[in-house]
């Protein structure tokens, strides 16, 4: 029988069953027990238990990694990025400019350090559109030295304090750029007219009156109407869209190009410093000419091959009315996103300042051989070549200035 204290205690029969009759001894104590514990209190224990494991399991891990991780820094900087590159080139990683500890994979292989797109570095060779020579780098110097003139210069456009006059420098080509006229072009039609059975050839005298025409079509039609009728051999007469006179033109300029890619043709003095400057202080620059396309573009990549992918050109029969009409810088304004008023032009011929002042822009001549005698009224400044401007003190001052009121 058990007591009330949960004793168990044995007792004779017929005996009380409150009195007890055994010894001391033969008592057993027996622990005190709950009550059945329900089925749900069973699984939330369960489950308490195995999520301390998990989190023991966890934090074991973690401190495992991060072991790994501290002993991984300290032989080496963990590196960002991929770690392959798409082509078969050695995997060299650099940082990036002003960020000691990013860096970038060799995909940017075209650029050179300290530099942006498109590449400044004046030794870098591209052929075939292949990158043969990356360039050697700009120099930290003058990298952070722009960095900070672009922050300045933002700052004043927006205070209002902003002297930093940005143009366009528009470049004719022909007599501009290189003298071509005499030594080129002139040479060039005397060997398709000889090619082609015309029984004609251009003196330099002569030349530099069909130059008062613009375009190298126009000037054939010009002289077979005018000049030299007899040299025609064709019943229809000669005009620009005849095939006749365009099959001369483009076996003309066939000849130009090798001209000049052979390297016979130097830059006139001066024209290189001055596309130079203009790019230095943030203008843009493009070249205008009434010549073919192909040949205008074989001599800027020849000749000015650093600068190339960064002109436009506009020549050709881009346009339907060639110099003295304005239209061909009107077109050169707008493709470019500059105001008339803040392109400063480059000529050589009366021809082309006479379109430049039409369209509202500044002119300065630079007499060629074939324009010295010519009449340039209207032109802003006059000078014998490009070595006589300079760019702050003559080009810079001739754009309009907004003054804050």
């Amino acid at each position: 029988m058990m007591a009330s204290n949960g004793i168990y205690v044995l007792t004779a029969p017929g005996a009380p069953p409150s009195v007890p009759s055994v010894p001391r001894a033969l008592t057993v104590a027996q622990p005190a027990t709950a009550p059945p514990a329900s089925f749900f209190d069973t699984t939330s224990s369960t489950v308490a238990g195995f999520a301390s494991v998990c989190g023991l399991l966890v934090a074991v891990g973690s401190a495992a990694r991060r072991g790994i991780g501290h002993r991984r820094q300290s032989s080496r900087v963990q590196l960002r990025g991929a770690s392959r590159a798409p082509f078969k080139e050695p995997v060299n990683f650099r940082a990036k400019p002003g960020d000691k500890y990013t860096y970038r994979c060799p995909q940017d292989f075209n650029t050179p350090e300290f530099g942006h797109w498109p590449p400044e570095a004046p030794d870098r060779v591209v052929k075939y559109g292949q990158v043969h020579f990356k360039g050697n780098p700009t120099g930290e110097t003058e990298f952070y030295a722009k960095k900070a003139g672009k922050k300045q210069m933002d700052k004043d456009r927006l205070t209002g304090n902003s002297n930093d006059s940005r143009g366009a420098l528009l470049l004719d080509c022909d007599g501009t750029i290189v003298e071509t006229e005499r030594d080129g072009h002139r040479v060039a039609f005397n060997q398709a007219f000889k090619k082609l059975g015309y029984d004609c050839e251009w003196e330099v005298g002569l030349y530099g009156e069909l130059l008062t025409t613009g375009g190298g079509k126009e000037r054939m039609t010009r002289y077979f109407t005018d000049y030299n009728p007899e040299a025609w051999p064709h019943e229809e007469p000669a005009a620009k869209d005849n095939p006749k006179i365009m099959e001369l033109h483009e076996l003309k300029t066939k000849l130009f190009m090798e001209i000049v890619r052979s390297g016979q043709l130097p830059l006139r003095e001066g024209i290189e410093d001055l596309i130079t400057d203009a790019f230095a202080n943030g203008w843009k620059v493009g070249v205008c000419s009434t010549s073919n396309e192909q040949a205008v573009r074989a001599v800027v990549e020849t000749l000015l091959p650093e600068f190339a992918p960064e002109i436009p050109i506009f020549a050709g029969d881009i346009v339907s009315a060639k110099k003295p009409d304005p239209e061909i810088y009107n077109l050169a304004s707008k493709e470019m996103g500059v105001a008339p008023m803040t392109c400063v032009v480059i000529e050589d011929a009366s021809i082309g300042c006479r379109a430049a002042k039409a369209a509202g822009m500044q002119v300065i001549v630079t007499k060629s051989i074939y324009t010295e005698g010519e009449d340039f009224t209207g032109a802003d400044e006059i000078v014998s070549s490009a070595a006589e401007i300079d760019f702050e003190e003559d080009v810079v001052p001739m754009l309009p200035m907004l003054q804050m009121s």
